[in-house]
Parts: C-alpha cells; sequence; structure tokens
C-alpha cells in the first residue's frame, strides 16, 4: 500500500437528523445528533479529508435528505460522498449536481447491472463507487433486509468487471455493533480485486484501524466508534499517517 489508509467519518442521515443503527436495523436508530452538519463540521476540523454521508431514508425507499446532504457539501471544504437510494441515472446526476464527489450503488447495481455500467460509462469510474453489504459471505439488498444469490466476491468481481473506481464492503453483522472487523473477509477481499477497497463495520478503537490498515485497503469507514467516544478520530487519522504499529 503506497500511501497511509484513508480514515473517513460516517454520517448516517435518517428524518433530517445524524444517528447510527444497528446492523442497519432502523427500529435500533439512535439520535447522536439533531443537525448532521454538526459533526460533518467537527470531522474536517479533526482532520478528515473525506465524508461518507448515507441517505437511509433514501435506502430504505422512505423519501430522501437532499436538503440537508446539499448543506453538507455546501459548508465543508473536503470531499463527500453519498450512498443511500442512488438507483437511477437521474438520482445520481442530482447528487453531483449538489456538488457530491462520488456517489454509491448498491442495490441497484444487482437489480440492474446494465445502470451501474451506464454509470460509469456516464460520469467515469472514479466517481462511482459499488458497495458491498455482506452477511455470512452473501451479498444483502433493500436496506440490508432481504438476500440476492451472490457471494460477495463474485459480486466483488462484477464491480470490478463494470469498471467502479472503488468497492465499500461492510460487514453487516458487525456495522454499529463494535464488535471488531471482519478482517479474513477484508484480507480475501483485497487480494481477489485490483481496484481500490474501503472497509466499514464493527470498529471498536485505534487497534482496529491499524489492524485493517494492514490489509491493504484504501479506507476505513468508521461511524459508531466515534460517536460512542471509543475512537478519537484526529488521533486516528495521524496515526495512520504515520504508521505505528498495532497496540
Amino acid at each position: 500500500m503506497g500511501e497511509s489508509l484513508i480514515v473517513i467519518p460516517a454520517v448516517d442521515i435518517m428524518g433530517g437528523k445524524c444517528v447510527r443503527l444497528v446492523q442497519g436495523d432502523p427500529k435500533k436508530a439512535k439520535i447522536y445528533y439533531d443537525d448532521p452538519l454538526e459533526p460533518a463540521r467537527l470531522f474536517v476540523e479533526q482532520g478528515a479529508e473525506l465524508l461518507h454521508v448515507v441517505d437511509l431514508d433514501a435506502a430504505l425507499g422512505f423519501g430522501d435528505n437532499l436538503n440537508v446532504i446539499a448543506r453538507i457539501v455546501d459548508e465543508v471544504d473536503v470531499k463527500v460522498q453519498v450512498g443511500g437510494g442512488v438507483r437511477s441515472i437521474e438520482k445520481a446526476e442530482l447528487l453531483f449536481g449538489i456538488g457530491v464527489s462520488r456517489v454509491v450503488i448498491g442495490t441497484a447495481a444487482i437489480r440492474n447491472p446494465e445502470f451501474l455500467r451506464e454509470a460509469v460509462k456516464r460520469f467515469g469510474g472514479k466517481r462511482i463507487a459499488g458497495a458491498i453489504d455482506s452477511k455470512d459471505g452473501v451479498v444483502m439488498i433493500e436496506g440490508w433486509r432481504l438476500k440476492s444469490n451472490m457471494s460477495y466476491l463474485e459480486y466483488a468481481e462484477f464491480l470490478e468487471e463494470s469498471g467502479v473506481g472503488s468497492i465499500i464492503f461492510t460487514s453487516v453483522c458487525r456495522d454499529g455493533t463494535l464488535t471488531g472487523p471482519a478482517l479474513d473477509d477484508i484480507s480475501v477481499l483485497v487480494s481477489r480485486v485490483k481496484v481500490p477497497v474501503i472497509a466499514s463495520g464493527g470498529i471498536r478503537n485505534l487497534n482496529d484501524v491499524i489492524k485493517v490498515s494492514r490489509t491493504g485497503v484504501e479506507g476505513l469507514i468508521v461511524g459508531t466508534a466515534i460517536y460512542e467516544g471509543k475512537l478519537n478520530l484526529k488521533e486516528a487519522i495521524e496515526k495512520v499517517k504515520t504508521g505505528i504499529k498495532a497496540l
């Protein structure tokens, strides 16, 4: 890995508020900030170079939070990638139109592979990330509510062939649980594809960040550990830049 790991804080939005879910369950939503712009600003102050914003309402088909996302993009001086409910070229255009740097496409690519190829062709691979939400090695779809018939490695190869600029891999069982990252799955994925991988799910502390950095991923998305005070974002960003050994 030539460059140091990019630590990417997550801002998940539901009903206009910044929340975290446990294993993607909207019934287990915990509100951390009434205004998602507040943590976004805080993360940038702490050294974040990229924000990962998820529109949970759009992902679950309950409307969207475009106005909130637009405010975040306008107010911060770093790149913002957005996922959740990107199921059409028109939606991607809308997000790029408000200044989003990269869109994350998940479910729609399984339901409609041609849509993903068209998005890559129209916007360029670097502006499109393919999301793999994995549970027991199988890709989950529809806001993590349904199992697909594809293994996460098969799907990763499809995403790479489609020309996406990066793959975001989330371990659904671990997301929001503070139970540790799926290091084995991440390592296998990184060895299987050439496209850069961004890992997500289960991070508890700085030691987990360092361990994930050794798998060869390009980036690591962190949410609950920061919001719960288990991980100091500024410290994590500084440590991975200096390449400090695991504790």
